[in-house]
């Protein structure tokens, strides 16, 4: 597998781990209006669990096959760390939206582009909700709106939060391609503590 068609792989699973959001994030709404901030973890590690999941699958298989390859030619010294290099795909896609929100908050732009971050990370969607959820307001008519946290309004645990979700991808993707390249048996080493079950 060139490490070339990895990378463009980490791009499209980024679009893949949205799309997984748009439908947990679809459900996640109205079950906050009920239950409370309990939705934001329970949503959130679905999400959040559904990128992960998806990253490191791609990237497990990737460091097992590249780990194969080199049994046959010599492997640099970071070789190992490639799937760092994969998960940078994603990590920085973020980034770029962590700092349109900061730009935002502070009024570089004049443009709150808050409920766009969201929209652009419904991965992350949930975990937004425990700084910074949307409301239900009411009309004259007595319809129901909702209204979104302006980004210049965001606290400083919110945008603590949202620049440190993305750094998910990165360690989710170094981890697992080291794993898979040094073959390493997670099943032995959580029941056996790496002790040979034999």
């Amino acid at each position: 597998m060139k490490k070339s068609s990895l990378m463009l792989k980490s791009l499209l699973y980024l679009l893949l781990s949205w799309l997984t959001g748009v439908v947990i994030a679809f459900f996640f709404p109205m079950t906050y209006q009920m239950y409370g901030a309990a939705m934001c973890f329970v949503f959130g590690f679905c999400s959040v669990g559904a990128a992960v999941c998806l990253y490191a699958d791609l990237c497990y298989k990737a460091g097992g096959k590249m780990s194969s390859r080199h049994l046959k030619e010599p492997a640099g010294p970071n070789e190992k760390h490639f799937g760092a290099a994969i998960g940078a795909v994603p990590t920085a896609i973020n980034y770029i939206y962590v700092i349109i929100l900061y730009l935002s908050k502070f009024g570089v732009i004049k443009y709150d582009f808050f409920p766009v971050y969201k929209t652009l990370t419904f991965y992350f969607m949930p975990l937004t909700y425990l700084f910074a959820p949307s409301h239900l307001e009411y009309n004259d008519a007595g319809s129901s709106y909702t209204v979104n946290v302006a980004a210049q309004d965001l606290s400083a645990g919110a945008m603590i939060l949202v620049t440190v979700l993305p750094l998910i991808f990165i360690i989710t993707c170094w981890a697992a391609y080291y794993i898979g390249y040094e073959h390493i048996d997670l099943k032995e080493k959580i029941l056996y503590g790496g002790k040979s079950s034999k």
